[in-house]
């Protein structure tokens, strides 16, 4: 059935349904094994539009979801049969030099916003040295800025700097009555609070953020490393000697099981990432690094922190089916026994696309935080393993979510339980927990006092008390 749109004659955006030839390709997500179809998609300009589009789905009685950049690793971004707020295209960027900080639409990527405050700007700092102003971002440049750090937000600078969601100065949110709402430190802390962490879980649709940004060298030294899958049990030892009591928190490496060359060759262990400090004390930081000896390839070197990233951008690939499962490493689980599993379960794949990415590392400025100070809780977990399996075809589907799921069970002995609440898993029973931990009755409470009608409901969401 046809929806009466005359109700938003007064939208900013574009309004899509299924009739509309843009419609399907607007619906897709990054992982395409998601085919939901909802019955709308506002692609909103503004503010307004937001507030329009979250009025117009509540008087007609149909389901909201929010999407940004596409990447809900569980699909969570679209809604059967709903209403899809889509702040995909809000972009704008309001860069001020002078206090290093930064406000965006929540629909712009990080690659974007480093161009204009790291590429675009320069300054000499104390040292000599040429500096830009960058922002917590990852490594894919199309995931938005906003669901990335509204969920914590882990990258390359994070043990350096923190978090994408410790660097929020404010945020703008239309509630579910279409108020613009500002929170901030001053300005509805609780909200404030539960933005850091659960943004994503059910208060409102975030339409601004206002970050702090780090100074960073426009001459750092990083890439990537990689040995041959042989050595893995012998690499693996030496990623968790090279953090194990670490208090330089400068070295920030990525753990990478994948192929070479990708996604039709073999096998290969690697690390990739940067040092995030001056180039003249590089060496000495990725010193046990390079004694593990003669690399298949080695790539590190000096170069700009955009470009390394736009580098590592560049490898991930689109339009591929994708089940994600994850989980932080107990304080000794990443130990030999789990070596083991990671060394036998990963050369099993069914697919060259599949991964296993050790791509956060806790610890340094992340456990500076308390727990407590913002929704997200998991603050003192060094390691956190993502098992992904990717695959192009319908008829691969069946093996390769059984390869991630076997996978995942021989592994669970060696995690705690708690899961990064961006890398969402709809299989997951206990997610509260796993997500929120101890924070989540706060949760709860927030939602209470921003949301009392359950507006913004998904299977994951924050529940009314």
């Amino acid at each position: 059935m046809r929806l009466d749109l005359s109700e938003l004659s007064g939208f900013r955006g574009s309004l899509l349904t299924p009739y509309d030839p843009e419609y399907e390709g607007a619906r897709v997500l990054f992982n395409t094994r998601v085919r939901t179809r909802p019955a709308l998609i506002a692609r909103c300009t503004d503010a307004g539009d937001v507030a329009a589009a979250i009025r117009y789905a509540r008087e007609h009685g149909l389901p909201l979801s929010v999407r940004g950049g596409g990447h809900h690793a569980s699909g969570l971004s679209l809604v059967e049969g709903g209403v899809v707020v889509d702040v995909g295209g809000m972009r704008d960027v309001a860069f001020d030099p002078a206090t290093a900080t930064v406000t965006v639409g929540p629909g712009i990527g990080w690659r974007a916003i480093d161009q204009v405050t790291y590429a675009g700007h320069s300054f000499t700092g104390p040292d000599g040295l040429e500096y830009g102003l960058a922002g917590p971002g990852g490594e894919c440049p199309t995931v938005s800025n906003a669901g990335y750090s509204l969920g914590g937000g882990y990258g390359p600078l994070g043990r350096t700097f923190g978090l994408g969601c410790d660097h929020i100065l404010a945020a703008e949110m239309v509630d579910a009555e279409g108020n613009v709402l500002r929170a901030s430190e001053t300005e509805h802390p609780d909200l404030f609070w539960a933005l850091r962490g659960a943004g994503g879980a059910g208060f409102g649709v975030v339409t601004s953020l206002t970050y702090r940004l780090n100074p960073l060298p426009k001459t750092v030294v990083g890439g990537i490393i990689a040995w041959p899958y042989s050595r893995a049990k012998e690499v693996f030892r030496a990623y968790r000697d090279l953090y194990a009591n670490r208090e330089d928190d400068r070295l920030a490496l990525c753990l990478l099981l994948s192929t070479e060359p990708y996604p039709d060759g073999e096998p290969v262990v690697a690390m990739y990432g940067m040092y995030v400090g001056p180039p003249a004390e590089a060496e000495a930081a990725f010193a046990p690094v390079h004694a593990l000896g003669e690399p298949l390839f080695s790539s590190i070197g000096e170069t700009d922190y955009l470009e390394m990233m736009t580098v590592m951008g560049e490898e991930i690939v689109y339009g591929l089916q994708s089940k994600w499962v994850g989980g932080y490493f107990s304080e000794d689980g990443f130990d030999e026994a789990a070596f083991d599993v990671l060394a036998q379960r990963f050369a099993q794949s069914p697919s060259g696309f599949s991964m296993v990415r050790f791509d956060l590392l806790a610890g340094g400025a992340i456990a500076r935080v308390p727990a407590d100070a913002t929704a997200f809780v998991h603050r003192d977990a060094l390691h956190y393993v993502s098992i992904i399996a990717q695959w192009p075809g319908d008829e691969e589907t069946g093996a390769n979510v059984a390869w991630v799921d076997d996978f995942a069970e021989a592994l669970r002995p060696h995690l705690t339980g708690e899961v990064y609440q961006n890398y969402a898993d709809r299989d997951l029973t206990d997610w509260q927990t796993a997500y929120y931990g101890a924070n989540y009755p706060r949760l709860q409470q927030v939602k209470l006092a921003y949301d009392p009608q359950d507006v913004f409901h998904t299977p994951q969401s924050i529940r009314l008390p």
